[in-house]
């Protein structure tokens, strides 16, 4: 068993690798698709409206799913598993476009890969946010490790919104999208089997 700290650090790195993806999905998909492959904005508008309505919802229906899980690993840790190499894939694709794709085509591409990274978002973080309680019993470790749960979430910030222009001018959007899902991938791989 590891020791308190480490514990602390196990689980608060999760939020390391459940905020890059999503950051870099929600920041730059109007700037991908609207700057750089000419969807209107009523186009990306209207993606956005309906995954707002999804997002609503969905939160409560996979906590809902998963409080009554019941594996060897626990209620949590399969819906990580499941999620997390689906979400890498989610991300890789929205940022893959292919090239033949214009017009209503292209919207409902976007639309497909946005609501489906969106939504494995949330199957992540409502688990990765339900391990919380049922790892940390006391304020005080609840306390240290949201502490450091939110210094991982600003690095990630730091990295998968300020620095992702640069790093897209230099490999391009696909390739960056790769980077960044396998780096969070990894880590809320890592979380989740070390942190108990």
């Amino acid at each position: 068993m590891a020791s308190p700290k480490m514990k602390s650090f196990n689980y608060a790195i999760g939020m390391f690798g459940t905020s890059i993806p999503i950051n870099m999905l929600k920041t730059y998909a109007a700037f991908y698709y609207v700057d750089g492959l000419g969807m209107t904005t009523v186009q990306m508008a209207l993606i956005l409206t309906i995954y707002a309505f999804i997002d609503a919802l969905d939160n409560p229906i996979y906590g809902f799913l998963s409080d009554r899980t019941r594996s060897r690993w626990g209620r949590r840790r399969p819906w990580l598993v499941i999620g997390t190499p689906l979400l890498v894939l989610g991300l890789i694709a929205f940022y893959s476009t292919p090239s033949f794709l214009s017009g209503n085509s292209l919207m409902a591409y976007a639309m497909l890969f946005y609501i489906l990274t969106g939504t494995l978002d949330s199957v992540i973080n409502a688990n990765y946010g339900a391990l919380f309680p049922e790892l940390f019993r006391t304020d005080e470790t609840r306390a240290s490790t949201n502490a450091l749960r939110q210094a991982f979430q600003l690095v990630a910030m730091i990295i998968s919104i300020a620095m992702t222009p640069v790093v897209t001018d230099a490999i391009g959007f696909q390739m960056t999208a790769i980077i960044y899902g396998i780096i969070g991938g990894a880590v809320i791989l890592y979380m989740t089997f070390t942190a108990e």
